[in-house]
């Protein structure tokens, strides 16, 4: 086998995570709003190329297995919505500045949680904790954000993707994988 073959450079696996991806609009005034914190806080801002809403992380899962991934996205289904992201809260432990929504709207844990109970069925491993819906927009603050509302951004949500984090020297890069839509309620 040469060096530069195919398996050779090939890893054996990859970590992965299920997503709300925003499309560049609403990225673009996330990113913003990530700058505006980062003024306030200090830390590290998020680039606008990261910035996602987390449904299932899986951590590394070996390269065969993402086909087994793709069927079990297939198989979910879940109803189109609006995530109003209308606050601003912290972490202190890990000091991360995020954006949530005082209403989350009923199809978005029922997303997560349908997701997640696939998951568990084909036979992957998830993290313990519970659904918190929220898009990190700073890493790494130094102080924390004025705790409350903002100004309501609406982000029209009408699939969910699989992404894998790939690192360098650079940081941490994501790769869409796949992409499902979501139904838009009606018959």
């Amino acid at each position: 086998m040469s060096e530069h073959s195919p398996a050779a450079v090939m890893p054996a696996r990859v970590r992965v995570f299920f997503a709300l991806w925003p499309g560049a609009a609403t990225a673009a005034a996330l990113h913003a709003r990530a700058r505006a914190l980062h003024a306030q806080c200090g830390g590290r801002v998020m680039r606008r190329d990261t910035i996602h809403l987390t449904l299932a992380f899986l951590g590394d899962v070996a390269m065969p297995r993402l086909a087994a991934l793709e069927t079990v996205a297939q198989s979910v289904r879940g109803e189109r919505f609006i995530l109003e992201l209308d606050r601003v809260g912290s972490w202190r432990g890990n000091r991360i500045l995020w954006a949530g929504s005082a209403n989350v709207p009923a199809a978005l844990p029922a997303l997560a949680e349908k997701l997640g109970a696939s998951l568990h069925a084909a036979g992957f491993e998830l993290e313990a904790r519970a659904f918190n819906p929220h898009v990190t927009l700073v890493r790494n603050a130094v102080r924390s954000p004025p705790r409350g509302e903002m100004p309501g951004l609406r982000w029209p949500v009408a699939s969910f993707v699989l992404v894998a984090s790939e690192r360098d020297e650079g940081g941490a890069h994501y790769r869409v994988l796949g992409r499902w839509p979501l139904d838009d309620g009606g018959d």
